[in-house]
């Protein structure tokens, strides 16, 4: 039951929709209702034609049967009277009754009853005439009495035993019955008239009002639709100058973007004006900082700031676009050394950003066009490898672009994609350089370094490839890389029983503000068996320079809380500020070759004296790279250095070369010997 309801629903909700593609479905319904009630017409008056005929036959049967038995009765009176003396007239009427006879019993007009009365098998009144007629027609000239007495009995069953009556009443039922069907008949098709009107009225509800409804609907909906768009058609025009405005505009200083630019450089090219035009790249330096201390909205005071001052260096034939964070390119007709020199002015006071004064220094990339035929997005790249070049040189440099540019760069990148690779293979490997205590010459420590063993370019040192490797973002993965593999030779040593290993690790300053590092190496150290008083972690002085609150001061307190010794590495030639020194938990500082190489010399000592000093009181230990001399390390012992390193030890050495030497020096007193002082003999 409710599956006929889910469906009974499902099809008056189908007939119901006011949709126009759903109309041929009431029309549908509509025709089939129609062809319906032709069929049943049809039917129904094919029935009511053959029962008329029927009844039609039936009469004219009935009323032959009638004649011919009067017939019957008259030629037997006459037989009685004498006037008929032959059989043969008597025999055609027998025969044409029984003929009749046979045809009456076939009619379907009949009762039961009378057919029971009148045909049935119990002595029928249609047999009993034929019998008695049968007689006379054999009687031949038999005498009058015996003729009397047959009509006597067919007058009997004609008149008084009902056949008269009954053949009778038998045609006037028939007659009744043809009027009724005539009556139905014409029910019928009144019926059928009123069922064709309904059908009309139901289409015209059901096809012609809902199309109607449609058709009406549609008409206000586009009404509608034409009203909203004639009204949004200002709204659109209105966005679609925002749009283009976006799409050649920087949306926090107003200069045009790249893409503007671009356009900028075809349209001279088209011109032929591009000859002697003066393209100059410029990228902020340090402006990440600026928007850590101050924040991003005094970043974004000071790009638009920085914008507006470079747009005021340039005519209004000139262009100024802001094509990166903090990269500006200002194209120009005038010469370069000009432009720059009103840059490098525009830029020289610091500018006030919400009532605070912030300094900013630029790097400056630039090229001079010689055709008018330069891709402008070669133009823009080529500017842009000056300027990345310039920023590595250091903070506010200036450098043209030149061809070999670009080949370094094209260099850099197949490095960087040959380091991935040569990482996960180990090509990069720890090398270890002994580091001795000058006061008695035993070994303390060493520290690893890092070698690439290229199968093109040979051994290269970390000069060559470190770059790359923060440029493609390797550098905490190969330092890890480098840190596993030099404990896994440390434990072997140490098994060998050649020297307890004490290691110095160098860590990138991208790998310092990992935050996974402690996990990491607290994980290596734990696979190798090594033991926290076995690593030491070096740090650069770079590293320091955001504040003690950033991850790499955060992660500096967590390794001192482990029990890891860190030290400063390279400590003379950075700008660490002495506050570092007391906010960190550092355990020592690595004086850099750079003031080791000039002692004995008055000014480098005291340079020397004063850092010692300092880290005396601050309880720091001090390591002295770059020792090539016995005077240099005397001098240094005699100032309360306590450890060194250098050449005059021991150069950098793989693993497999530092084990032998382990083996000759791990457990034996090293120290420099005094140089040489050859005497000429006098002639």
């Amino acid at each position: 039951m409710q599956f006929v309801r889910k469906y009974a629903y499902r099809a008056l909700k189908l007939l119901t929709l006011r949709r126009p593609e759903r109309l041929w479905v009431h029309s549908c319904v509509a025709l089939l209702i129609i062809l319906g009630l032709l069929g049943a017409t049809n039917y129904i008056n094919r029935n009511i034609i053959e029962r008329q005929l029927i009844a039609e036959t039936g009469i004219k049967n009935t009323q032959a049967q009638i004649t011919y038995a009067q017939e019957i009765l008259l030629i037997a009176e006459r037989m009685t009277s004498g006037s008929i003396t032959s059989a043969g007239p008597i025999k055609k009427a027998v025969a044409q009754f029984e003929r009749t006879y046979a045809m009456t019993v076939s009619s379907t007009s009949w009762t039961d009853a009378q057919n029971a009365h009148y045909f049935g098998p119990t002595d029928p009144l249609h047999t009993q005439v034929i019998a008695y007629a049968g007689l006379a027609s054999r009687l031949g000239a038999a005498s009058p009495v015996q003729y009397a007495g047959l009509t006597r009995q067919l007058n009997d069953l004609y008149a008084t035993r009902g056949l008269g009556n009954g053949l009778h009443a038998a045609a006037a039922l028939m007659e009744r019955e043809a009027r009724a069907d005539a009556v139905r008949l014409s029910d019928w098709q009144r019926n059928v008239l009123f069922v064709s009107a309904f059908a009309l009225l139901a289409e015209a509800i059901f096809i012609f009002v809902p199309t109607h409804l449609a058709v009406q609907s549609t008409i206000r909906k586009l009404h509608h639709q034409t009203k909203t768009l004639r009204d949004s058609q200002g709204e659109l025009r209105a966005m679609n100058r925002k749009l283009e405005q976006i799409a050649h505009q920087d949306p926090l200083t107003g200069l045009p973007n790249r893409t503007q630019l671009a356009t900028y450089l075809r349209r001279m090219n088209r011109r032929e004006k591009s000859i002697g035009l003066v393209v100059l790249y410029v990228g902020l330096d340090n402006f990440k900082a600026v928007n850590n201390s101050a924040g991003h909205d005094f970043g974004d005071g000071l790009l638009i700031a920085v914008g507006q001052a470079l747009q005021n260096c340039v005519d209004d034939d000139n262009i100024v676009a802001r094509v990166g964070g903090d990269e500006f390119v200002i194209v120009s007709h005038e010469p370069a050394q000009v432009m720059i020199e009103r840059i490098r002015a525009s830029l020289a006071d610091p500018f006030e950003i919400k009532s605070r004064r912030i300094p900013i220094y630029a790097s400056i990339g630039y090229l001079t066009l010689t055709t008018n035929t330069q891709d402008p997005i070669n133009i823009i790249a080529d500017a842009s490898i000056a300027v990345q070049t310039a920023k590595h040189l250091g903070e506010n440099k200036t450098l043209q672009f030149q061809r070999s540019l670009r080949d370094d760069v094209e260099n850099m990148r197949t490095l960087q994609a040959e380091l991935a690779d040569a990482i996960r293979k180990g090509d990069i490997e720890p090398w270890f350089q002994p580091q001795i205590r000058l006061c008695d010459g035993q070994l303390h420590g060493a520290e690893v370094l890092a070698r690439w063993r290229h199968p093109t370019r040979g051994l290269l040192t970390p000069d060559r490839f470190i770059p790359a490797a923060e440029r493609a973002g390797l550098v905490v993965d190969m330092d890890h890389s480098i840190w596993r593999a030099a404990m896994a030779h440390a434990v072997l040593w140490q098994r060998e029983d050649l020297w307890r290993p004490c290691i110095s690790l160098n860590a990138a300053p991208d790998t310092i503000s990992d935050p996974h590092l402690i996990e990491r190496l607290l994980l290596e150290m734990q696979r190798s068996g090594l033991q926290v008083d076995q690593i030491i972690i070096e740090v650069l002085e770079t590293t320091l320079i955001n504040g003690a609150d950033d991850m790499a001061a955060i992660n500096i307190d967590g390794l001192s809380e482990c029990g890891i010794s860190l030290e400063l590495d390279d400590f003379g030639t950075g700008y660490a500020s002495l506050a570092k020194l007391t906010q960190l938990p550092l355990d020592g500082i690595k004086l850099d070759r750079s003031l080791v190489a000039p002692l004995p010399e008055a000014r480098a000592d005291s340079i020397v004296r004063a850092i010692l000093a300092l880290a005396s009181e601050l309880g720091l230990q001090v390591i002295a790279e770059g020792i090539e001399e016995s005077i240099q390390a005397q001098h240094l012992n005699e100032r309360g250095c306590a450890i060194g390193q250098g050449y005059g030890y021991a150069k950098p050495m793989p693993a497999e070369e530092f084990r032998v030497w382990l083996k000759a020096h791990a457990k034996v007193p090293l120290f420099l010997a005094p140089p040489v002082v050859q005497i000429s003999a006098s002639p």
